[in-house]
């Protein structure tokens, strides 16, 4: 009996792996079929469900247009905090407001005072950068130095302000008897303390009562410029007409009106700044050049052409220094 229940035994073990192995290669034939690895087609819909859709959408529209008594308290709400958010962001929010060390000022010329600049727009610090005025902040810092030319400003957002100066350039370099200090004056008139002055820049000596008393010269407009562009204009033109004289200094004698080029022979060339200086300059050329080049010799005292088409030579030392003395007193002693 046990021999033939093991018989049995062993039989249905075949049978049943027999089963299990045509159960497992009609799955794997299935699992193979093609259709079972192809991937769905994405559909990007037709015509007329994009215009069904579209067709959805202003319907809400219409609804919603039709409903706008309904919503408009919550349109208010929301404008209204739009709208102080806003106002909150750009007036009230430190978060744009410039303070001192957000502030940058810088110099292309070498002249200009950036601790005045920083002084002179101090009411800027803490305002929103949204709100500042640059033409504002332009006439500030002309307020304190008239010798600025052009201010260039930027907004760094979210909360910078980038400012750089020009200045006119240095024109002269000027220095008042009793005083050791040296001034450059630029080329709007603005008188400006500088340590270590250009040798390249002429004297141009200043004889103005108002500018004595005031003792303080810095960075102040003292005559229009347009007498400044007159002054350099004369230099300009007699270093061209006379390019081998050497001049002394110049002197400006602003009461008269008068520019007075001190040569190195000591002749002086008296000139009257108005609307004549191209025939002032041409007629003193005219007697030079006819004289034998009477510049260079030094025998002058002084040569006077404020007079139209006509030249007052004057030779005599002792005669032509009282003439000096009596006609500019403040200068010539």
């Amino acid at each position: 009996m046990d021999l033939i229940r093991k018989i049995k035994l062993y039989r249905y073990r075949i049978e049943k792996h027999f089963k299990n192995r045509k159960f497992y290669e009609q799955v794997k034939k299935e699992k193979a079929q093609k259709y079972l690895f192809n991937k769905p087609e994405i559909s990007h819909g037709s015509y007329f469900d994009i215009y069904k859709n579209k067709k959805v959408f202003s319907n809400y529209i219409s609804v919603l247009n039709s409903n706008i008594k309904l919503y408009k308290y919550i349109f208010t709400w929301i404008w209204g905090l739009l709208i102080t958010l806003c106002i909150y962001i750009i007036i009230i929010s430190p978060y744009f407001r410039i303070s001192p060390s957000k502030l940058i000022i810088e110099r292309i010329d070498a002249i200009t005072d950036v601790n005045i600049a920083y002084k002179s727009i101090e009411n800027t610090y803490w305002q929103s950068i949204f709100l500042i005025d640059k033409n504002e902040i332009k006439k500030s810092l002309l307020n304190y130095q008239k010798n600025i030319r052009n201010v260039s400003i930027t907004r760094l957002y979210p909360n910078w302000l980038k400012i750089i100066l020009d200045s006119h350039k240095p024109q002269f370099f000027t220095q008042f008897a009793g005083i050791d200090k040296k001034y450059i004056v630029t080329s709007n008139w603005v008188l400006i303390y500088e340590k270590n002055v250009d040798k390249i820049l002429y004297n141009l000596e200043i004889v103005d009562i108002n500018l004595i008393e005031a003792w303080f010269f810095d960075y102040k407009e003292w005559v229009p410029e347009n007498v400044m562009k007159k002054i350099i204009y004369t230099r300009d033109a007699f270093k061209q007409i006379f390019t081998w004289r050497n001049i002394s200094k110049f002197i400006y004698f602003k009461l008269e009106n008068e520019l007075h080029i001190n040569l190195e022979t000591g002749t002086k060339i008296i000139l009257e700044l108005w609307d004549n200086i191209q025939n002032e300059l041409a007629i003193v050329k005219y007697y030079n050049d006819n004289n034998a080049d009477i510049l260079s010799s030094g025998n002058l005292i002084y040569v006077d052409a404020r007079i139209a088409n006509k030249i007052y030579a004057c030779s005599e030392k002792v005669k032509c220094n009282k003439n000096l003395s009596r006609i500019y007193p403040s200068y010539y002693k």
